[in-house]
């Protein structure tokens, strides 16, 4: 694994910062390592291939960011919400994974929650993004948990959605959908895993929201950083 950045301790805060590890396609190439708890990352540009994002643990918050990648380009076990932000598909004529979450322990506060977000191909690869084959995420851990809710999915992204791990179980995973648009976001020929769910009501992903997974109002204030505290 090359490792461009790594922040820890308390409160990380970064504006406007690009990381980038240009390593290359095909090997473990980590942009920024994050283990801050509390951490905040406001229009900031994540540029890698794989693991590009190392979201690793504690309470994080990103609000208007841009995220490249290939292969699960975002992943960790922290407890993270991504607002407002652009998760771009890198490279087309290989299978793109955006997430790959670890949480290990049951009750632990962990997961990856996407708000108001844009899936798709990155802006050089648009004219070409036929070739683009792309999933939501696939469980890196057991209890994997990613949320996907109010977020523009490019025809990218596969019917299924979600991408098995061959030889990691799925029957105790958390993956969410709701109130996705694009073409997409089409729920019709998901996964039939019994810890996926096509969610329609609000007061089920209330829980996700940033008031509540990551006690966002706390804290978030104090970076000045804009933020919506639930779901609208």
């Amino acid at each position: 694994m090359t490792l461009l950045a790594a922040v820890k301790g308390y409160r990380f805060m970064a504006k406007y910062i690009t990381f980038e590890n240009s390593a290359g396609e095909g090997s473990q190439a980590v942009a920024l390592m994050s283990e801050s708890d509390q951490s905040s990352f406001y229009r900031c540009t994540f540029l890698g291939y794989q693991d590009t994002l190392y979201a690793k643990s504690g309470k994080q918050f990103y609000k208007e960011c841009d995220i490249y990648g290939t292969v699960d380009f975002v992943f960790g076990d922290a407890a993270a919400v991504f607002q407002s932000c652009n998760l771009y598909a890198w490279l087309p004529n290989c299978i793109i994974t955006f997430t790959a979450q670890g949480k290990k322990i049951p009750n632990q506060v962990s997961g990856f929650v996407i708000q108001n977000s844009t899936l798709t191909a990155a802006p050089d690869l648009q004219s070409n993004k036929s070739q683009v084959h792309a999933f939501l995420g696939r469980p890196w851990f057991a209890w994997s948990t990613v949320i996907v809710m109010q977020s523009y999915l490019d025809s990218i992204v596969d019917p299924a959605g979600w991408y098995e791990w061959p030889g990691h179980r799925t029957d105790e995973l958390t993956y969410i959908e709701y109130g996705n648009w694009g073409p997409g976001a089409g729920t019709g020929r998901r996964i039939s895993w019994v810890g996926y769910k096509a969610l329609n009501q609000s007061e089920e992903v209330i829980p996700f929201t940033v008031s509540k997974f990551i006690t966002g109002d706390s804290w978030i204030p104090e970076t000045g950083v804009p933020y919506t505290s639930s779901l609208y």
